[in-house]
């Protein structure tokens, strides 16, 4: 069976657990978001932005080397094994006594406690390093999405029945201690991995060296992935904060859900064909191909029915996000296509190229982000559509360039998506013509129309695909059949 082949049987058996697991995970979020406040997101936001950089830290991309490394050994495994262990541990007391400056960087001492609890997390996600990375390198994608799964219901279970019981911002402390001691216990009865008693610094050094790179663009990425809330978090109340960055979550299942599976999966392939230069190309525009079906018509539809889907899902306190949250569902196709690129240089052995456009994202979006956030809320999507848009296609383009792809392939490849999107936009702008007519209370109004409108646009995006751009169908009944 080829790389290709096996990798989309795989991605289809973590896909369907995903949903399993994300169809009752946003069920519960939902649930708790209309028990808990705003301000509670805001704190979190808040106690996360170091010890969440922490977290990638505890990686030290070791995981992205282990996978793109040919051959193995357990000696050398063993002795990335306890580096990352030390390195985590290191990482929890360092965190644990920052949480003090924390809370008077943000003048906000309710984050100090939750920061210092929060540091207890990191020796655990160090012991999952290593066997989590083995599971992606055999491409052992079924048991990815079995413990993924479990930890998600564990983790969500718990959290309902925090926040029922008046945990407040706690719940969200709580989840994440649940899903990281469930995922840990579940990867090792699968990996039945163990270290051995044995470290030598030399035989890590290269793993270190390669992963080095990967943590330096891991850092400025987390850097602008943080800006906006860094200096939101400065500027605004918790409240808005809250606002804000439970709109952007939202906005960002599918990228988390979809794209991030669709890498997860094309990653170990990537790095099993860095050798043949043909069927590196092909792969890559088939996963770019794919990502642009699954995710355009989601992000499109949450643009158009952004209001109707807030206020069907959740509460008054929490109609102030629907502009921004319309607006980032736009951002975020960007975000899905762009987010192959990075894997393509890690898998040909060039982390440093992520490193210099994670770099340049970083200052130039952190800028960007600094100059609008004192003009409120709405004003903060402007940096999406001027700064992030220029980057990401410029790196698109030098992506592109180094393994021989024109920009014209490039974007016949991803064509049909759009033109089936736009054709999902004017049919709904219909429907909502002719339904203007109706006259319901707002609650029996979304019960009724939200659903529909959905199948609706889904119908007319699939039919154009099927009539325009087949291909995508005869390639899935012939990977699925293989």
């Amino acid at each position: 069976m080829s790389l290709q082949k096996l990798a989309f049987k795989g991605a289809m058996w973590l896909a369907l657990f995903q949903f399993a697991s994300q169809l009752f995970s946003w069920t519960i979020t939902v649930l708790v978001a209309r028990i808990l406040s705003p301000s509670d997101y805001g704190l979190i936001e808040m106690a996360t932005i170091i010890t969440g950089y922490a977290a990638f830290f505890v990686d030290l991309g070791l995981g992205a080397a282990i996978i793109q490394k040919k051959n193995i050994n357990k000696q050398e495994l063993s002795s990335v094994f306890w580096f990352v262990l030390a390195l985590s541990i290191t990482l929890s007391f360092a965190c644990y006594f920052s949480a003090q400056y924390m809370a008077l960087l943000f003048n906000e001492p309710r984050i100090q406690p939750l920061v210092e609890v929060i540091s207890f997390v990191f020796p655990i996600a160090g012991l999952l390093v290593v066997p989590s990375s083995l599971l992606n390198k055999n491409m052992e994608f079924k048991a990815i999405g079995i413990i993924g799964m479990i930890s998600t219901v564990a983790s969500c279970t718990g959290m309902l029945l925090i926040a029922i019981n008046g945990g407040g911002v706690w719940t969200l402390v709580g989840g994440m201690f649940i899903q990281s001691i469930t995922r840990l216990i579940a990867t090792y009865i699968k990996v039945k991995w163990y270290p051995l008693i044995y470290f030598n610094y030399q035989q890590a050094k290269s793993y270190i060296h390669f992963g080095v790179n990967v943590l330096a663009g891991r850092t400025f990425f987390y850097t602008f992935e943080k800006s906006d809330k860094f200096f939101a978090g400065r500027a605004w109340s918790a409240q808005t904060l809250g606002f804000y960055g439970f709109a952007l979550q939202l906005a960002q299942i599918p990228t988390e859900k979809i794209t991030t599976l669709i890498n997860q999966v094309s990653y170990p392939v990537f790095s099993k064909l860095q050798d043949n230069k043909v069927e590196f190309s092909e792969f890559y525009l088939n996963v770019v191909k794919v990502t642009a079906v699954m995710v355009t018509p989601v992000f499109v539809g949450g643009y158009l029915l952004g209001e109707d889907i807030i206020k069907f899902l959740l509460n008054e306190k929490w109609y102030p996000i629907i502009y921004v949250f319309k607006l980032l569902c736009l951002t975020q196709i960007i975000t899905s296509l762009n987010a192959v690129n990075s894997f393509v240089h890690y898998a040909q052995g060039r982390p440093i190229w992520s490193l210099y456009f994670h770099a340049i994202l970083a200052v130039g979006m952190g800028v960007s982000f600094y100059f609008v956030v004192p003009h409120g809320i709405d004003s903060i999507v402007i940096p999406w559509f001027t700064t992030y848009l220029l980057i990401c296609g410029a790196w698109t383009i030098v992506t592109l360039k180094k393994i021989d792809i024109s920009i014209r392939m490039y974007i016949k490849n991803i064509i049909s998506p759009f033109a089936g999107a736009l054709v999902m936009i004017i049919g709904l702008i219909f429907v909502e013509f002719l339904l203007n007519e109706i006259t319901l209370d707002d609650e029996a109004w979304l019960i009724l129309m939200l659903p529909l409108k959905i199948f609706i646009g889904g119908v007319l995006y699939v039919s154009y695909l099927w009539l325009f751009d087949r291909e995508i169908f005869v390639k899935i009944k012939e990977l699925r059949s293989a």
